[in-house]
């Protein structure tokens, strides 16, 4: 299966230099999430994305409407944390902890909506 991801970026209405972009991957599986992320109550407690297991991951994209904080590979450290309406793209990528591949960690005080895709084998 192709993913085709086309990035435009401009300041002021102009193109950056080298933009848009077009990059596109072959993966075997592609699978999609939209959830509600209860709220973790702290800022220790990860959870798994709701993919089937992938053994690795090779295109991420993620959104929430909270603050969350997003652990990839196995990590162990503080991760990625993510504002509230940000999103994060990863393309191309080589994710490839099993079950660990991609955990998120809400601590906003409130359910966050949780909305991406990851594709991989």
């Amino acid at each position: 299966m192709m993913i085709k991801v086309r990035i435009e970026i401009e300041t002021d209405g102009k193109a950056l230099p080298g933009f848009p972009i077009t990059r596109r991957i072959e993966v075997a599986e592609m699978q999609s999430f939209d959830y509600s992320k209860a709220d973790d109550g702290n800022d220790t407690t990860f959870t798994t994305l709701p993919l089937d297991v992938m053994a690795a991951i090779q295109a991420l994209v993620l959104t929430a409407d909270r603050s969350t904080t997003l652990r990839l590979d196995g990590q162990s450290d503080a991760g990625i944390q993510l504002n509230a309406g940000g999103l994060i793209i990863i393309l191309d990528a080589t994710i490839n902890a099993g079950v660990t591949n991609a955990l998120i960690n809400n601590n906003s005080g409130s359910a966050a909506n949780v909305k991406g895709a990851a594709g991989g084998t």
